[in-house]
């Protein structure tokens, strides 16, 4: 039988193409996985900016509309104006009346609001005077804020009067009269005698939809992509759209080329909508496709590069070593391993067999090198104790020993010792929810003790939180920064709040004290170089390097009424956790 050649391949060859095919495939496998999920990415983020933006915009909406309303229920729930505008007056009565008791509080509803809006009071009672201005053709805000006072009768056979005499709701915003032609809406209120309970009249507050709307101009900003808002009514008929930004001719002829997404306005038979070109998000995909090709390409070119530099170094540099490893055969060393093969590696078996015996020392080196390590996380962990907080609580122990106060001297070191242990926590960054609020209990505990009957805590932790995981040292720095920034003279009451929040795990921490101004609440989170704020930027800062961007820290504060700080944090179980100390 005829014998094929033996071909010897070398260990360079072998090397690279070895090499070639492991960075092929991976950098093929990559970029594929790269590529889908960046554009799903793509227009996942597009939609979740527009459905934000359009919330934002829609609570925005919303939040003017209850300006409007305000006024509304000043006029609506004032029993004393009540009186005066059902009580039936001779004629030489009826004008002084008026302008002591209907006037000023008609005003003073008009001053809860700095937008322009017209107050018109349609009343039975045909005893008091009519007060109006100007032409009833008119838009009735071309002159800004006015209140206006008309006998029933004017209205009684009038279209919009029907429509919601016959509706069982009390209040109801709807464009009626001259609204549409001026572009104003209305919020009509049916007012009632309360001790009777029968009507007195109606109430109109006339608003401009460019003042309720005026957020839809600036939504486009926010959403990534090219939008357009409106507001539509059930029909899908505009109402109001973008000044800056109007609808696309097409969106009612071709809505196929669009993206739709509507929110309702509560109190409204209207919707807030955000239209989406699709052809907007094809640009970020074909971006996305072509930048992923590219750094494929250029990733593969690369490695092949480098895997041919790297072939060629190491088969050069392991010629020179077998040829080093040649004079060990001549020794006392024996082999231990067997290699069978015409390549490089059959020589360099032998070397391996003889670094054996340097097993012991790479251990002892090993193991010098993890005592390096865990010297450098216990000084990690030294770290993390604030020498002022534990100088203070040491001297409050002292006194108290001087004193002879054995029962507070014993409560304040055994808060202390939990604190310092939960603190620590085994050098670990995530700690579970319930040993946090352990952890800002004992450090309470401790200012209890030192601030006697200044300091009040309540706590309001729901069940359902305590199964997760937080990132430690959440409570204590804002617990601190109360009672160091926000105790004056009065006593002061800290509210520590947990609970769940659409998907969310939520923290409040709320106080009493004097506050913070917005200048103060600015300097804390744009400067990171000042003093100020260093720990509220410290729990913020960790928060996002452990849960991502859109988690940390928000303020609310008011000098003169307090500070709520929002903590929130994804819901979140530490896979392998180690058992906790009790």
């Amino acid at each position: 039988m005829k014998r094929f050649p033996h071909i010897t391949v070398s260990f360079g060859y072998k090397l690279m193409i070895s090499y070639f095919l492991l960075v092929m495939i991976p950098v093929v496998s990559i970029g594929y996985y790269a590529y889908t999920t960046s554009v799903q990415y793509v227009k996942e983020q597009t939609i979740q900016n527009a459905t934000g933006t359009l919330k934002q915009v829609r609570d925005n909406i919303l939040e003017k509309m209850k300006v409007v309303e305000r006024v509304d229920k000043q006029v609506y729930l004032d029993q004393s104006l009540q009186q005066v505008l059902i009580k039936r007056v001779e004629p030489y009565d009826s004008y002084q009346i008026t302008s002591n008791n209907v006037v000023p509080r008609l005003e003073a509803a008009l001053n809860l609001t700095s937008n322009q809006i017209a107050l018109d009071l349609f009343l039975h009672n045909d005893t008091l005077p009519e007060i109006f201005f100007g032409n009833t053709e008119q838009d009735p805000l071309s002159k800004g804020k006015k209140y206006e006072l008309f006998h029933f009768e004017r209205i009684e056979g009038l279209d919009w009067t029907r429509m919601f005499s016959a509706l069982k709701t009390d209040s109801l915003w709807e464009q009626v009269d001259t609204d549409a032609k001026f572009g104003n809406v209305s919020l009509l209120r049916k007012m009632m005698d309360f001790h009777t309970v029968s009507p007195i009249g109606f109430m109109r507050i006339t608003v401009k939809m460019d003042d309720l709307f005026e957020n839809l101009n600036y939504g486009n900003s926010n959403t990534g992509v090219p939008s357009y808002f409106a507001v539509t009514d059930e029909r899908n008929t505009l109402i109001y759209q973008s000044i800056q930004n109007p609808l696309p001719h097409d969106w009612t002829t071709q809505p196929e080329r669009y993206l739709q997404i509507r929110e309702p306005l509560e109190g409204l038979n209207w919707e807030v909508m955000a239209l989406v070109p699709l052809h907007e998000l094809e640009k970020g995909v074909n971006k996305v496709r072509n930048v992923t090709l590219l750094v494929c390409l250029l990733s593969l070119t690369i490695f092949l590069a480098l895997g041919a530099f790297i072939s060629a170094y190491f088969t050069k540099h392991i010629r020179k070593i077998v040829q080093s490893l040649q004079s060990f055969q001549e020794g006392n060393f024996s082999k231990r391993i067997r290699f069978t093969g015409t390549d490089e590696f059959a020589r360099i078996a032998g070397a391996f067999n003889e670094m054996a015996e340097n097993i012991e020392a790479l251990i002892q080196e090993v193991y010098v090198s993890n005592l390096r390590k865990k010297e450098a996380e216990l000084e990690a962990l030294q770290a993390q104790i604030k020498p002022h907080f534990l100088y203070n609580t040491l001297s409050s122990i002292s006194r108290l020993g001087r004193l002879g106060e054995v029962d507070k001297l014993h409560r304040m070191v055994s808060g202390l010792a939990t604190f310092y242990r939960l603190t620590l926590n085994q050098g670990r960054p995530i700690i579970p929810i319930r040993e946090e609020i352990r952890q800002v209990q004992s450090y309470i505990d401790i200012q209890k003790i030192k601030h006697v009957d200044r300091l009040d805590v309540s706590y309001d932790i729901h069940f359902s939180v305590l199964e997760y995981d937080t990132v430690k040292l959440i409570f204590q720095p804002f617990v601190e920064n109360a009672l160091e920034h926000a105790m004056f003279e009065e006593r002061l009451h800290i509210r520590i709040v947990a609970y769940l929040e659409e998907g969310n795990i939520v923290f409040k921490v709320i106080d009493n004290g004097i506050g913070m101004s917005p200048e103060t609440i600015l300097k804390i989170f744009a400067d990171k170089d000042q003093s100020i704020g260093y720990g509220i930027r410290n729990v913020n800062d960790r928060i996002k390097l452990q849960f991502g961007e859109s988690f940390g820290i928000t303020l609310h504060s008011g000098l003169g009424i307090g500070t709520t700080v929002r903590i929130v944090l994804p819901v979140y179980r530490e896979e392998y956790r180690q058992p906790y100390d009790t």
